[in-house]
């Protein structure tokens, strides 16, 4: 879900690759569409066009948003996990994504929903897409991490990253929403600890049985609930876009060099 949790890793990804997993597609529920990357502030008007997996995720949203408009759903092709459903109606369902749907592909979220359309709805859906898809981007034959010229840059933005999780803006935050779950019921400090109570509830998805499931949902609908009633995405999503700010403005010209060496 896209919250602290997804915007660590999406930052990780300078450093990291993104797994893919398979599952059966009958456990897709295709009327649930995927949420909206949310803006992605400064420091990413330069990473984008240096990371090819960023740049994918770029291209994805701006596809899904023009399928969109054409009245249709499409899941991006998510390499960074940020596009998730982070809505109330899945979470009614499917809790935090943990339980059967949670490894499926893009693929076959896709195929689902295809599944679900007409005929003549499937033809007029084929030619959005045909006209809404964008270029694939190529992996560059030499990352910008590996050039030394850049060396400084990646170790600052490696060490920032975890600066950005215990921002003090972002705890005020935590607080609200931690205080609003413990009048659900809930002890938990944050939507990252809710989560991983629930992950560990579900042993990463392999338990899955109904009391264990009902439990998850419970959790992941208050957690949403909460979010909702405490501001909390707006709240911390400025946070983290203030935090990006105080960097670029650190490294512009390192950031402006990189871009004009290394964009894609």
């Amino acid at each position: 879900m896209p919250h602290r949790t997804a915007v660590v890793s999406a930052l990780a990804v300078v450093t990291l690759a993104a797994g893919c997993a398979q599952a059966a597609a009958e456990a897709v529920p295709p009327a649930v569409p995927p949420v909206e990357r949310p803006a992605p502030g400064p420091l990413w008007a330069y990473l984008d066009q240096v990371d090819a997996r960023l740049a994918t995720q770029v291209n994805e949203d701006r596809t899904r948003a023009c399928v969109a408009d054409a009245g249709f759903m499409y899941w991006p092709d998510d390499p960074n996990h940020e596009l998730t459903q982070d809505t109330l109606p899945f979470a009614r369902a499917w809790g935090y994504g943990g339980l059967s749907i949670s490894t499926a592909s893009t693929a076959e979220l896709n195929a689902a929903f295809v599944r679900t359309l007409s005929e003549a709805d499937r033809e007029r859906y084929d030619t959005a897409l045909d006209a809404c898809a964008t270029a694939e981007v190529e992996e560059p034959a030499e990352s910008w991490r590996d050039d030394p010229d850049f060396a400084d840059l990646y170790a600052e933005l490696d060490s920032w990253v975890l600066a950005t999780v215990g921002d003090p803006r972002v705890h005020v935050a935590d607080a609200a929403w931690s205080a609003c779950m413990g009048d659900a019921g809930y002890d938990v400090g944050s939507p990252d600890e809710a989560e991983e109570q629930a992950a560990a509830a579900t042993r990463g998805g392999t338990l899955t049985t109904d009391e264990v499931q009902q439990a998850e949902i419970a959790l992941a609908v208050a957690d949403l609930t909460c979010r909702a009633s405490t501001g909390y995405q707006d709240t911390t999503r400025t946070a983290w876009h203030a935090v990006q700010q105080e960097f670029v403005e650190g490294h512009r010209d390192q950031l402006e060099a990189l871009v004009a060496q290394h964009g894609l």
